[in-house]
């Protein structure tokens, strides 16, 4: 596997933000979203080769944390190369494993056993990924009860968007979060008053980033 980043830290997103986790980022994203804050992480050769089992041993010797977060690029990219490994030898090390996805692929049967969470964010038109690509398996997702589902919108548009895919893929609404599209925090103060009315309407659950408060963009965080 390519590793690119380990580090601990706050979940800043999600349905465990602010949980204190230990960050798994790899390399390599198909996607290439219009509005990826981690561009770095795209191409599949960067980063440090490692055996799964090696990054959790490095886990292990800076404090790994209860609560692991597989991310990237697209981690899925590694089913079938290691993920499952990954996942599972973090699992048995005692930790929820949470991964972050675009919704793009469908997990193995062996992954899926060794995982807690997934944080799914399915790409909208915003995001420039072509929609075959971009909702390819969100409709295994939609039938998972570890799946919850972030929809990055700038606009009322992009919220009534993100509605017809959750009425298409029958997504359950109490798994819904709205979550802005901002890298500063003047940004995403003015996103969420573009939406506050829409989300009210609609019942929908907003959710900030709390790392754009604390480190702006910088590198996810």
């Amino acid at each position: 596997m390519r590793l690119l980043e380990l580090f601990n830290s706050l979940q800043g997103e999600g349905p465990n933000m602010g949980k204190p986790a230990t960050f798994v980022r790899l390399a390599g994203c198909p996607l290439q979203c219009a509005w990826c804050d981690t561009r770095y992480s795209w191409d599949v050769g960067h980063g440090e080769e490692l055996d799964p089992h090696d990054i959790v041993g490095r886990a292990l010797a800076m404090g790994l944390r209860g609560h692991v977060v597989i991310t990237g690029g697209e981690p899925l990219i590694w089913r079938g190369r290691g993920l499952e490994e990954l996942a599972c030898a973090f699992s048995g090390a005692g930790s929820a494993v949470e991964i972050e996805t675009s919704g793009a692929y469908t997990p193995s049967d062996g992954l899926d056993q060794c995982v807690s969470y997934y944080d799914v964010s399915p790409k909208l038109s915003n995001s420039g990924v072509p929609r075959r690509l971009a909702l390819n398996a969100i409709g295994w997702y939609a039938k998972s009860s570890k799946a919850w589902f972030k929809f990055v919108v700038a606009s009322r548009r992009d919220v009534e968007e993100a509605l017809e895919v959750v009425s298409l893929y029958s997504i359950p609404l109490e798994r819904v979060m709205l979550m802005p599209l901002a890298t500063s925090p003047e940004e995403q103060s003015a996103v969420l008053a573009k939406i506050w009315d829409i989300a009210v309407e609609r019942g929908l659950r907003v959710t900030p980033r709390l790392h754009i408060y604390v480190w702006g963009n910088v590198r996810g965080r």
